[in-house]
């Protein structure tokens, strides 16, 4: 709290700002309806024929088993994967997870599409890129063990150590595909148009942490590339897609600007 007033004081100009925005927010969070986006999420699963609450009941159960995939990084995203694991019409065998992170959500695939083998790839460990991000710097050797301890849950998992860029090379096709690796461009972008070129005609590809509105970009973790990368896909006709509120809590949702949304997306054949 201290350093946080020290910042400010050395940058008098922008308490103002700052001031606001708490204010805004406050006010946001406390008229906030949640129940009124519970019910705007459940229209946007049911346009994509997908039922949200059964997703949700059967993730609730897996959770109550493994409890430690019960975490703050959880999100709709995970509601999403569900509720496709319980279509019987989808046939979900190969999947690609681009952003293994801790290994936890590639677990939770394997348990969701029990008849799936998943592939994950991540940065090399010793990359800047990977050590730098993420708080792992000071604990990198922890990190890796507790991912080794995650992907090991389960023999349907392949983990790579190689960049993204190098899915042009790739020939396999895939049924899902899931983006969650760095969110600026360009490297969103090329996971994007890489995704396309490996998804099979009937597969879906699920992007992280789009925002559709303008803001702050950086290198890792916010940025506005993925929603411009798919409104330019969009209006050549190469695919149609949808966005789902990533969370729906008044912390993450209550102001319009700070919205992160989840796409869905698949090929215009």
């Amino acid at each position: 709290m201290i350093k946080k007033i020290l910042n400010n004081l050395k940058n008098p100009h922008k308490i103002p700002s700052k001031l606001l925005y708490k204010i805004e927010f406050f006010y946001k969070k406390k008229i906030y309806d949640q129940s009124f986006f519970e019910n705007k999420q459940n229209e946007i699963f049911k346009k994509l024929n997908l039922d949200r609450n059964s997703g949700l009941m059967k993730l609730k159960k897996l959770k109550e088993n493994f409890n430690f995939l019960n975490r703050s990084m959880s999100s709709e995203h995970e509601a999403l994967f569900s509720s496709l694991s319980i279509k019987a019409d989808l046939k979900i065998n190969k999947i690609l997870e681009i952003g293994t992170f801790d290994g936890a959500n590639a677990f939770l695939l394997s348990l969701l599409f029990q008849d799936s083998n998943i592939e994950t790839i991540d940065l090399k460990s010793d990359e800047d890129n990977f050590k730098n991000f993420y708080n792992r710097s000071d604990r990198i050797d922890e990190f890796l063990q507790l991912r080794q301890k995650n992907l090991s849950k389960s023999e349907k998992i392949n983990f790579k150590e190689i960049n993204s860029i190098n899915l042009i090379n790739f020939n396999k096709k895939y049924d899902l595909i899931w983006i969650d690796g760095s969110h600026g461009y360009p490297m969103v972008c090329i996971d994007i148009i890489n995704s396309l070129k490996l998804i099979n005609n009937s597969g879906f590809i699920i992007c992280d942490d789009v925002y559709t509105n303008k803001i702050q970009s950086d290198k890792m973790y916010n940025s506005y590339a993925a929603y411009e990368t798919l409104e330019e896909l969009k209006k050549e006709n190469l695919i149609n897609f949808d966005l789902i509120h990533k969370r729906l809590d008044p912390d993450s949702n209550c102001l319009e600007k700070n919205r992160k949304f989840v796409a869905i997306f698949k090929k215009v054949i």
